[in-house]
Parts: C-alpha cells; structure tokens; sequence
C-alpha cells in the first residue's frame, strides 16, 4: 500500500540538505513511498532540487524582534501560510510529516498539528532551535545528531545519524581520486574551506592572506567562496602568492573534496561537522558569530570536546596572522597532530553508532 510523507523543509542548506538526503534514502528503501516537499521559498532556493522533488511553497515570515507593523506583516503571511499548508494537507492527505525546522516550515508543522496529522522532527544542532521546541511535545519523537541536544526536547529524543548525501562514505574513494579530480598533488597536504551553504566573508579574506604567510610547498587549497564576487579575486590572489589552489563558488561534488583533505577550515554548522566526522578530517572551527542562540559555539564544542577531532577559535580572536600561527605547525611536513586527531574520530565512531533516521521512519508508516 502507498504511504505518502510530507517533508516541512526550506531555508538554508544546512535544513534542506539533510531533508533531501532522507527523502532519497526513503523511496530508495520503500519504492512506494511518494513524499511532497512544502516550505517557504522552494520554488527559488538555490539548494533545493526542484527538479527531483514535487513540492508546494508556503507562505512564510519570521517573527523576531520587530516592531508593531512589520510585526503585523509577518504575522499576516504567517496566518496565510497556515491557510495555504491546511489545503495542501487536505488534498494530499499524508500518514506522516516530517519538520526540518527553521521559520520556513512553521506555518506547514502548525497546520498539521491543528489538522492532527502525526508528526516528526529533526534537529540537526546542538541546540534545538524554536521551531523545534515549539512542536517538540506534540511529536512521535524528535530525531537529533548532537546528544546534547536531547535537554533542549520537551518530548522523546532518539539520537540518529545525520542523513548524509549519496556517496558521502569514507570507504567509497581515496585521497588519490580526490586530488585527481581537482587536479591537485596527492602528495601535499590539502587544506579544504568554505563557510557552509551562505560562504563565509571572514574566511574569505583572512585565510589566503594567512596562507601566503607560510610556506606553500607542502600544501595546497580547496577554497569555495559561497559568492560569485568572490571566487575570481582569491583565484588572482592565490596565482600572485604562487599558492596552488583550486577556487570555485560552489563544488557540487563534495565527496571529492572530503577525500582529497587533510584539514578543514570552516564554520561549525551540523552537516559540516557530520561529513567531517564521516570522511574524519580534522577541522579548524570558527562558529559564526550571530548564529542563532550560538549553536555553532555549541556544535563546535561537541566536535572539539566530545570527539577529539579539531580546534575552535573564536573569529575576534583572529586575523592572518594569528592564524597563520594556528596553521603553521599543522601544515608542518613531520606534524603528526593531523594524524592523531584522525584517530580520535576512529575512536569516538568505534563506540557511537546511532541508527539511521529513515529507518525510524519506517517503523511509523
């Protein structure tokens, strides 16, 4: 018999990524689950796959701190998006929904529950984010990644592998095919960096500038910006400091890039940290600064504290040269800091092994 989903997912990178990764691992177990994507903006997300996915966009706004009349405007397209998402429930008639969270999938998750249609949650941070508290108590369960994250749930939390994209395992290549790919020297250290879905402006500007420090002989760079602008400046900085270095916007085959790294230079979002745990490639962490109620901060320390697995520096704590500094001893041609920091992802993966999210799934449907 078919069973049909309808996933509540939008926003950035970091809720819609794991979103598809689970709808792809459902159908690709159960050929007879049809699934809807609905949420804010879909129709003009740059990192959803709209054209493997049938979807509905909503309505959607986010509250914050606002005063009286964009209070008013955002409260109103929320309402609106209830309306809209109690339509699509109707007509669609799901046996489960499935929430991402973030503002983009609040009016979908709110019409469900009204509708009492059964739901389920996934939290792929530390540290729950409002949507997620907000439907939590109502869930079958609550998926989360980060163990801490289960204090932030009113409700039952079960501790789940984060849903990674197709061919996202350390087995499945090598360094050599990596490097190959890009066209780099497998024989060099290579330093991977991009700041999650949106890039990051501080990496951006201070990484080459602390790499053209040191000495570019035992390494190179995998540099995506996240921004168009972007890209050409680092590719002309990169070629005048004689750094080699591949620079693009966007790599649509991370695994390659997962697997010709030595060390990673990034942001601490969850799907981050959970590819780096999976490829085990120590990481530099710098937490966004203006994330919400700092969850990055608190990713970070899980991957640092937790998993032994890299080092977390605070962004006003730094500039070329402090991190030229940081790199330095890393980058060094003898360093076995590297090495033993992928032993600590050996270690900590040989005893956690959560059980998949969609195999959870199945047992509601």
């Amino acid at each position: 018999m078919k069973k049909k989903i309808v996933i509540a997912a939008g926003g950035t990178g970091g809720h819609l990524y794991p979103a598809m990764c689970l709808a792809k691992q459902l159908t690709q177990q159960n050929p007879s689950i049809e699934i809807l994507f609905a949420g804010g903006g879909l129709e003009k997300n740059a990192f959803f796959e709209r054209e493997h996915f049938a979807f509905r966009s909503i309505e959607v706004a986010s509250l914050g701190k606002k005063s009286l009349l964009p209070f008013l405007k955002a409260s109103k397209s929320i309402v609106k998006g209830v309306w809209q998402s109690r339509k699509i429930l109707a007509t669609y008639a799901p046996d489960l929904v499935i929430g991402f969270g973030s503002y983009h999938t609040f009016p979908l998750l709110y019409a469900a529950k009204m509708a009492k249609y059964p739901i389920v949650l996934h939290e792929q941070n530390s540290v729950p984010g409002r949507v997620i508290r907000y439907f939590a108590k109502k869930a079958l369960f609550t998926g989360i990644y980060f163990p801490q994250a289960a204090s932030g749930i009113r409700g039952t939390a079960v501790e789940l592998a984060m849903p990674l994209r197709e061919g996202y395992a350390l087995n499945s290549s090598s360094k050599d095919v990596g490097c190959h790919y890009f066209g780099l020297d497998p024989t060099k250290k290579t330093i991977l960096t991009f700041g999650g879905s949106q890039g990051a402006h501080f990496l951006n500007e201070q990484l080459p500038k602390a790499l053209a420090l040191l000495n570019c002989n035992t390494f190179q760079v995998l540099h995506f910006t996240g921004h168009a602008e972007q890209t050409s400046r680092l590719q002309n900085y990169y070629s005048q400091a004689a750094i080699p270095a591949v620079v693009k916007t966007f790599e649509p085959q991370m695994a390659n890039a997962w697997h010709a790294a030595d060390l990673l230079l990034s942001r601490a979002g969850a799907g981050t940290i959970a590819e780096q745990m999976e490829f085990e490639v120590p990481g530099i962490l710098i937490p966004y600064p203006h994330a919400t109620d700092n969850h990055q901060d608190s990713n970070a320390d899980f991957l640092v504290s937790t998993v032994g697995g890299g080092w977390k520096y605070r962004e006003k704590d730094l500039d070329s040269k402090t991190l030229a500094a940081i790199l330095k001893p890393l980058l060094e041609a003898d360093s076995g800091l590297l090495q033993a920091k992928r032993k600590s992802f050996q270690h900590y993966k040989s005893k956690a092994s959560p059980p998949q999210f969609s195999s959870m799934i199945q047992q509601y449907l």
